[in-house]
């Protein structure tokens, strides 16, 4: 029984990290860049409405998986596939300074992330949960 209540807790943990990665992640950053916006650009973007931030998103939550894999190499992947789908925007210098900025922020929050969802296992798996399988008789 202890085991499956430790996977409930382990998938609580998870769920939220991903939800705080993704939807936690999209506001810190939107509110960081937020001043640093174009006030020259009055045109409409020619990619997709919002396609921006859903990628913002989606590039946290693998920056995330990478991390609680171990396989941080990997995150360069993330950086680079951007890169490609923005080279031409990218000579622009303002857009590349914004692009720059709202991806380093988007790895560093995600990595964070990893690293406080990492501390909480840890501490889990080593003061309380050996704590509560005592008291549980498991």
């Amino acid at each position: 029984m202890f085991q499956l209540e430790l996977f409930i807790i382990l998938a609580l943990l998870y769920l939220c990290a991903y939800l705080w990665t993704i939807f936690g992640g999209a506001f810190f950053v939107g509110h960081f860049l937020s001043p640093y916006k174009d006030p020259k650009s009055t045109e409409k973007p020619m990619g997709l409405s919002g396609a921006g931030k859903k990628i913002g998103q989606v590039e946290r939550a693998i920056i995330l998986t990478l991390a609680l894999m171990g396989e941080f190499g990997a995150i360069s992947f993330v950086f680079v596939a951007k890169s490609m789908a923005r080279f031409e925007q990218l000579k622009e210098r303002h857009f590349a300074e914004y692009y720059l900025l709202g991806t380093l922020l988007s790895i560093f929050f995600a990595l964070a992330t990893a690293i406080l969802i990492q501390g909480i296992i840890t501490l889990l798996t080593v003061t309380i949960l050996p704590e509560l399988q005592n008291l549980w008789g498991s």
